[in-house]
This record gives C-alpha cells, sequence and structure tokens, in this order.
C-alpha cells in the first residue's frame, strides 16, 4: 500500500513558495498552503488552501491537520524581507514569533520532516577572503540589520526544535532571482528590470551571490530527502559584482557596457538620503539603502559544498537566472 503524504507549505504565494508548489504539482504531489484571509491572487489548480495567519497560533491548527495522510512534510517559507532602515515590528513578530508557531505546532501535531527556509544573512559574516560555510547555532547579536537578526532568532528556534526530537532541517539561500515573484516584492529583481531599463546605469563598488528561486526549490527537495535533522545547507548561487551584474545585463538588451562604478564610502554617505527620496517620490519600496549598500560590500562568498555532498545541490548558469528575472 502506498503511503499517502501531504506536503504543508507556508509562504507559498512568495516568491519561493511559489516555485516550489509548482514543482511539487507538477510531480502529483499533494499540497496545503496557508494563505492569509483576504489574499487577492489565484491559488495553483489542484493545491489545497487553509486559511491562517503564522502570528496567530489558534488560526494554524486546520493547518496541520492531518486528515488521513499518512506523512507530513512541512516546508516554512514565510517570512517578511526588508532592506528599510525603519523599524518593522511586524519582521519580528512575523519571522519569529510566527516560526515559534509554525515549529511549535509542528512538534505537536507529529509533523514527519520539516523543511525551513532561512537565509544566509543569518549567518554571522566572516573577514574575506574566508569563504563562508554553516553554523551550528545562531544569535541576532552577531549579524546586522532587522531581517537578520529576525531570521538568526527564527533558526535558533528551529534547532532547538529539533534537538527535541522534531526532524527539521534548515536551508540558507543567498540572495535570490529568478521566476515566481508574482508578488512583485522582490527588491533585488526590481533592481534588475530597473537595470535593463535603463534606469540604473551606474554601478555601486561592491556585490553578492545570487541564487536562482528553481536551484533553491531543487535544494528544498533534496534537504527534505536527504538532509539530517538539526542540520543546516547553504544554498547559493554565484558571485557577482554590482559592475558586472550591470553589463550583463546591458549585453543582454544590445547596450554598450559602462565603467562607471559609486565608490562604497560615497554610496555609503548618500544612501539615507536616497531612501528618504524613495518615499516621497518613489513606489514606496526602496532599493537603494544604507542596508543594501553595507550587504553589497560584505564577504558574499558562500560555499554550498555541505548541500552538494549530501544530496547534490548544484546551482545554474548566472546568466539563466539573470535573464529569467526580467
Amino acid at each position: 500500500m502506498l503511503m499517502k503524504k501531504l506536503y504543508l507549505i507556508t509562504g507559498a504565494t512568495g516568491h519561493v513558495g511559489t516555485v516550489l508548489v509548482d514543482k511539487l504539482l507538477k510531480n502529483g504531489e499533494h499540497c496545503r498552503l496557508l494563505v492569509r484571509g483576504g489574499y487577492p491572487g489565484t491559488l495553483p489548480a489542484g493545491a489545497e488552501a487553509c486559511r491562517g495567519d503564522i502570528t496567530d497560533i489558534d488560526s494554524l491548527k486546520p493547518f496541520f491537520d492531518r486528515g488521513g495522510y499518512d506523512y507530513l512534510t512541512l516546508v516554512h517559507c514565510a517570512a517578511l524581507i526588508t532592506i528599510a532602515s525603519r523599524e518593522d515590528l511586524s519582521v519580528w513578530d512575523t519571522n519569529v514569533n510566527g516560526t515559534k508557531n509554525i515549529m511549535g505546532l509542528a512538534s505537536l501535531y507529529g509533523v514527519d520532516r520539516v523543511v525551513y527556509v532561512s537565509s544566509v544573512h543569518a549567518i554571522p559574516e566572516r573577514p574575506e577572503p574566508e569563504i563562508i560555510t554553516e553554523t551550528d547555532s545562531f544569535s541576532p547579536e552577531l549579524v546586522q540589520g532587522q531581517y537578520a537578526k529576525s531570521k538568526a532568532a527564527a533558526a535558533q528556534i528551529v534547532l532547538d526544535c529539533a534537538a527535541r526530537g522534531l526532524n527539521a532541517s534548515i536551508v540558507h539561500p543567498s540572495g535570490i532571482i529568478g521566476p515566481g515573484d508574482m508578488m512583485n516584492r522582490n527588491h533585488m529583481i526590481l533592481t534588475l528590470r530597473a537595470m535593463a531599463a535603463g534606469k540604473i546605469s551606474i554601478a555601486i563598488e561592491g556585490g553578492y551571490d545570487f541564487v536562482d528561486s528553481r536551484d533553491v526549490a531543487d535544494g528544498i527537495l533534496g534537504c527534505e530527502s536527504h538532509g539530517r535533522r538539526g542540520e543546516c545547507y547553504i544554498l547559493n548561487g554565484h558571485y557577482i559584482t554590482v559592475l558586472d551584474l550591470l553589463n550583463t545585463i546591458r549585453e543582454m538588451r544590445g547596450k554598450k557596457p559602462v565603467r562607471i562604478e559609486l565608490p562604497y564610502g560615497f554610496a555609503k554617505a548618500i544612501a539615507p538620503a536616497a531612501e528618504k527620496l524613495s518615499y516621497i517620490f518613489g513606489n514606496g519600496k526602496p532599493v537603494f539603502t544604507p542596508y543594501s549598500v553595507y550587504t553589497l560590500n560584505t564577504n558574499g562568498r558562500f560555499s554550498h559544498e555541505k548541500a552538494y555532498r549530501e544530496f547534490g545541490y548544484a546551482p545554474r548558469a548566472l546568466t539563466e537566472s539573470i535573464a529569467a528575472s526580467l
């Protein structure tokens, strides 16, 4: 008799969640999606929707109902991402308190397998040229920025639950690009599209590691099948400087390369004013902020060797991911 399996997906309408659910449904898997009330979009055909909010623990109980399924896999993707300077209490409430609720109920209801989608930002930075690898503990005090602090705190919650017996593992994607951003909330993709439209023709000194959403989805499923309880896995892609990124996009659009690169010190000095102006004259989604400038000048060299060794994770070419983002 075949085992009846159900995937429970939080953050199913987000960037990674959208790609993951699409892949699971195409593979014939059963999926239950946690969706907040008032979600305006269309959910994928064949998926079961369950209304709830990860910050409201009572609303989550129907989401965990086994309902005749033999095996439950939970993929916790839901998170609020921000690069803004303004403190947003909902970031901590969603990313930390929400994760505490989800993991607590996963333990209570006997979920068989859990994969938590964290971020490389939860991992403390190491000085260049050292390559950043996985850690076995997390602390908000060791990272910078409200998003990173919240993801570090949440990752430690997951590890604590794993130590108490929950079959949970953590994956840490780097900067996610690629298809699936249906809500147009990914600030990096907005930046890539601005570059492609010619709205950005000057680079900032620095760079970062970017990974394709499809590779992250593959890594999540690889971790589900072969990852070990209480272990963490970096899912990065490829490092690229901002100047090379800009010129790669310009080449794709048949435009001449640029050579102008703002020094880090200058970009850091003007970033606060640029962020304020984006709120006044822009769309309220700043992409040039003190935190984004800071991030581009941190050590962005990560290793996915552990994920490759344990479940064959291998990211595709960066140019393919860039093209799919435009």
